[in-house]
């Protein structure tokens, strides 16, 4: 009995038997059915003699398979004390080897069979001609964002994943995924990683670091960037072997501090792409607001040309007729030349940013006020944890320990006569709250936000914030930025810039009879064609065969323009 037990243990072992192939599991449980059916069919000849009956053989087997099914027909039968209890130790047996353990072993029959199905459905090595391709250790949000930005941009990627469920899971919903453990070099190897354009080790610090070490046994040579969420993750990993780590709180909080007007007016440089320089300029407080774009005559000043206003994460084209209103941003393409020329264009007449408080003590928002300390800004600070003075005090003009949605706390701050106010909680339901709370109190205030989700940028817009940043952004952007080999582009929640060869439906077309803009909400900054690229095209600008139109947009208005035209 010791061993029939043993032997039902590990039947019923987990993952021991996870690798063990259909047939053998059938088997198994079938020789112990027999051996036990055997057993009680001997005890069964032995236990009637004892009551005086006989029976052929076969009845024993009869017998023993009746009771232990639960049929029990009641055509034969045991008369002593001693004879029912060895019927109910068959019937018990019965009932966990027929009831239990054979549907349980069916179960992992079919499991395993999956697994093999499985297995064989996702490659573990990527095809031999794929090369400049992206490698993702990690498939989350922020992968699947950054998979389809890339696909975008004409970048193939690659997924490692090593389960083999969610992996068959990702290949059924289109994601490229290549079955393999992140701490196995072979897995790198397999995934061409001395052919692939960059590696992305986008997982936990320590994770990261074993990916790292790694990758590095397979090429010395290919890029590796890799995500990190403190400053000794960080050292660690570029002693690892990263040639660069995104270190997003760091990022993030100096993404909203750029944002935070300090002093005259400043345009502000987000992106280049080949010698265009792409920048975005506040108008509140500016010469500039409540003219239209023609009185504004920022060309004929600067050379810069003003091609979209941005209000809450929405653009409208710049036409000369577009008014430039005080709570929106103009973005403009030009040279680097133009854009210092904007500069002091704006500077005539603004007024001086004001002080400014922070909401949020953790990592992004010191990052804030160390970034706005350096521009030479009023900063004050509030958290709720009392924890964290000591470490505030020290870059902070004034810090307050408090709740924001107490009045005390607001009066003692001064949120209502701040000139900017900078949300950096992780959480996007208090961001939101405090956004509308600080906007009912402060209607003139510029209001920067921290989004964690990018399914609350439209939401934290409503809710009265001028300009917000995710930390998903900021990795994509930063990848997006390793890949073109430039420098992060955050032109603001959302948006990036895109390019596409004209369409057919297009050639011959002037840009003014495209539609772009009404169709897709995309706005056209430039078109590159024959050598040259014209920032800003005049609308009667004829799209020609072979030219590509550079755009701003999100990536839904870049699908529509796909949809639209083909």
């Amino acid at each position: 009995m010791k061993s029939t037990i043993a032997t039902i243990v590990d039947l019923l072992g987990g993952e021991a038997r996870r690798n063990d192939l259909g047939p053998l599991i059938i088997l198994r449980f079938g020789a112990l059915l027999a051996l036990v059916v055997a057993l009680f069919s001997v005890l069964f000849h032995l236990v009637m003699a004892a009551e005086g009956q006989e029976h052929e053989w076969f009845t024993g087997v009869y017998w023993t398979l009746t009771t232990m099914s639960t049929l029990g027909y009641g055509d034969i039968v045991f008369q002593s004390t001693l004879g029912r209890a060895f019927s109910m130790l068959v019937l018990v047996t019965g009932v966990l080897l027929v009831l239990v353990v054979l549907p349980f072993g069916f179960i992992r029959l079919m499991i395993v069979w999956l697994e093999a199905q499985l297995r064989t459905r996702v490659d573990t090595r990527v095809p031999r001609h794929l090369k400049g391709h992206v490698i993702v250790s990690m498939y989350d949000d922020v992968a699947d964002e950054l998979v389809g930005r890339l696909a975008h941009a004409g970048v193939e990627s690659v997924v490692i994943e090593a389960d083999p469920v969610r992996a068959a899971s990702m290949h059924a919903d289109k994601v490229p995924v290549v079955r393999g453990e992140l701490g196995m070099r072979a897995t790198y190897e397999n995934s061409a990683f001395g052919r692939a354009k960059l590696l992305l080790a986008n997982a936990s610090d320590v994770v990261n670091t074993n990916i790292v070490l790694t990758a590095r046994e397979a090429s010395e040579r290919v890029p590796i960037v890799a995500t990190a969420t403190n400053p000794e993750g960080e050292a660690v990993l570029k002693l690892a072997g990263a040639n660069q780590v995104v270190l997003t709180t760091r990022r993030l909080g100096r993404q909203l501090a750029i944002r935070v007007p300090v002093g005259p007016a400043k345009a502000l440089t987000v992106g280049r792409y080949k010698g265009i320089a792409i920048a975005e300029f506040p108008i509140r407080d500016t010469r500039l607001g409540g003219l239209t774009l023609k009185e504004a005559a920022v060309r004929t000043h600067t050379g810069l040309t003003v091609f979209a206003i941005a209000k809450r994460g929405h653009l409208e084209r710049g036409l000369p007729g577009t008014v430039l209103r005080e709570d929106c941003i103009g973005l403009a393409a030009g040279s680097s030349e133009q854009v210092d020329a904007l500069n002091r264009y704006l500077a005539e007449g603004a007024s001086e940013g004001g002080r400014v408080v922070v909401i949020g003590g953790g990592r992004v928002g010191r990052e804030v006020v160390r970034s706005l300390d350096a521009r030479g800004a009023s900063v004050g600070i509030v958290d709720r944890r009392p924890s964290l003075r000591d470490a505030l005090v020290e870059i902070a003009d004034e810090v307050t320990i408090g709740d924001m949605t107490d009045k005390r706390v607001i009066e003692q701050v001064g949120i209502r006569t701040a000139s900017s106010l900078v949300l950096t909680t992780n959480d996007d339901a208090t961001n939101i709250f405090l956004a509308v709370y600080c906007r009912k109190l402060n209607p003139d205030a510029i209001i920067v936000s921290r989004v964690t989700s990018p399914a609350n940028v439209e939401a934290i817009h409503r809710a009265g914030a001028d300009f917000a940043v995710s930390d998903s952004e900021i990795m994509i952007q930063s990848i997006l930025a390793a890949v073109r080999g430039s420098q992060p582009m955050i032109l603001g929640e959302g948006l990036d810039l895109f390019g596409a060869e004209v369409p057919r439906s297009l050639v011959g077309k002037p840009l003014s009879d495209s539609g772009i803009l009404a169709r897709t909400g995309l706005s056209v900054f430039a078109v590159e064609g024959k050598g040259t690229i014209e920032a800003h095209p005049r609308p009667g600008r004829i799209l020609g065969k072979g030219e590509h139109i550079l755009f701003v947009g999100t990536v839904s208005e870049r699908d529509e323009f796909e949809r639209v035209f083909g």
